[in-house]
């Protein structure tokens, strides 16, 4: 155990090989859970348009639910990288342990308030009288088991944060799997199991997350041995779960900037009509496949950050975080070639219309050659939230967002047309390549917070 944990530590060894082993097996993690909601798309639209109209409509209520649970992730996984890397074992038990139990306990309201609430919500978003059975029935089973959705998520965030990449893919894969495998059973019955129909849907997803959570779990306390279940005393609980929300809240923030200022783009493509739209869609679809190491390196520089950070390192992040970004730089421009070389046959294949193919081939033919500006902005807000450092985080996002992608899409989209809304996107990610660069360079400083010395409990008091 001691040479596995000495071959995870992140402030040893050559730091792109760190990334590099960390990257690799979390894109395969991505890309299964992915696939989860094309396969989920398609059993379910073998029932009606009312259901798979339902089970969609419900995703930006999900989302939103998840930004919560990969904020939570990332304060976690900061604060125990932090300390990992500070050397201090007993301290990475009870941040672990604290952040698991934070999560359950906002999981648990989450979770009540939610299954009350379906109705009116839902109502509120303009869910029509035909849809409204099978929200309920998805989003009742969904709210229920939302515990067991998020715990998974928590738990591998704590293990990357330790340095092991393999196992929480691992289990992002088998939790996709394992429900792929369930949809059909589930909603269609087979033998002894009935119909569900939409909940089975949701039963597919409850059941192959209950399976990863055990087993994640049963890794946390009995392979890492990294839970403390003991006691720590009200003030240092409520000190550490501080901590994990200075950086969880601004982490769930930045996570819902860039589907905000996205919207806003569609909203401005939206005024040259159905096709564009449709061919903006698509795009973006397409190239969010594209770019999935971004997501991976996201998720990975954190707990690189973080440990190098905690021991204060600060030359290995830094080293870090710019060879984060020109892995960004290479892989954004080698997309970019294929996309321009494949457009053609993708829009074709996707797009009905001639204005639809026309937006999506332009797209690809520009935006690809600057989506590096993305990466940029995804991959430092990221390690500053490891280095506990969140507001300048979502700084970074907020910049991107709300500063750069969703008024230069508008404005220029005014003035250019649908070529205007994708040159205001292009400009945005370039002028994010630059800025986050200086950003870095300048006004960040790649140290660890780690905070103010935290209070300790009294010793009780001897018997007489």
């Amino acid at each position: 155990m001691a040479a596995t944990r000495k071959s995870r530590d992140l402030t040893q060894g050559d730091v792109f090989a760190h990334m590099a082993r960390m990257v690799i097996p979390m894109c395969l993690g991505i890309v299964a859970m992915m696939a989860v909601g094309v396969v989920d798309a398609y059993w379910v639209g073998q029932l009606g348009t009312a259901q798979q109209a339902a089970v969609q409509f419900v995703f930006p209520v999900n989302m939103a639910v998840m930004s919560i649970a990969i904020g939570l992730g990332a304060g976690a996984a900061s604060v125990v990288a932090r300390a990992a890397g500070r050397g201090s074992h007993d301290r990475t038990r009870r941040l672990a342990t604290d952040s698991v139990v934070l999560s359950f306990a906002l999981v648990i309201v989450t979770s009540a308030v939610g299954i009350t609430i379906i109705d009116p919500l839902f109502t509120l978003m303009g869910a029509t009288d035909a849809m409204m059975p099978h929200v309920r029935d998805f989003m009742q089973i969904w709210f229920a088991g939302i515990v067991f959705i998020v715990g998974p998520m928590i738990a591998s965030n704590i293990l990357r944060a330790l340095g092991d990449a393999i196992v929480p893919s691992v289990i992002m894969v088998l939790a996709a799997i394992l429900n792929m495998a369930l949809d059909p059973l589930m909603i269609f019955g087979w033998g002894p199991v009935p119909a569900l129909g939409v909940q089975g849907a949701a039963a597919a997803t409850l059941i192959s997350n209950m399976v990863v959570f055990v087993i994640a779990m049963a890794i946390l306390i009995f392979r890492e041995k990294i839970m403390d279940l003991s006691w720590p005393g009200w003030n240092e609980l409520l000190w550490n779960w501080r901590e994990i929300a200075r950086v969880g809240i601004p982490a769930s923030g930045s996570n819902m900037i860039s589907p905000i200022a996205m919207s806003i783009a569609f909203a401005s493509m939206a005024r040259f009509g159905e096709g564009a739209v449709g061919g903006l869609g698509v795009a973006m679809r397409v190239e969010a496949f594209a770019i999935i190491p971004f997501f991976a390196m996201s998720a990975c520089i954190g707990p690189i950050a973080g440990q190098n950070g905690g021991a204060g390192m600060t030359d290995r992040v830094r080293e870090a975080f710019f060879k984060s970004f020109l892995f960004c730089a290479g892989w954004g421009l080698a997309m970019a070639v294929l996309l321009v070389a494949f457009g053609g046959m993708l829009a074709g294949l996707f797009l009905p219309s001639a204005e639809g193919r026309a937006v999506a081939e332009l797209y690809w033919r520009i935006v690809p050659f600057t989506v590096m500006g993305y990466g940029i902005a995804m991959v430092a807000s990221a390690g500053f939230n490891g280095l506990g450092r969140p507001l300048q985080g979502i700084s970074l996002n907020a910049i991107r967002g709300f500063v750069l992608l969703a008024p230069l899409s508008w404005v220029i989209g005014s003035v250019y047309g649908s070529t205007g809304v994708i040159a205001g996107i292009a400009a945005a990610n370039g002028l994010m390549a630059v800025l986050g660069v200086i950003y870095t360079l300048r006004f960040a400083p790649l140290t660890a917070d780690n905070g103010k010395q935290r209070p300790v409990a009294p010793k009780p008091a001897s018997a007489e």
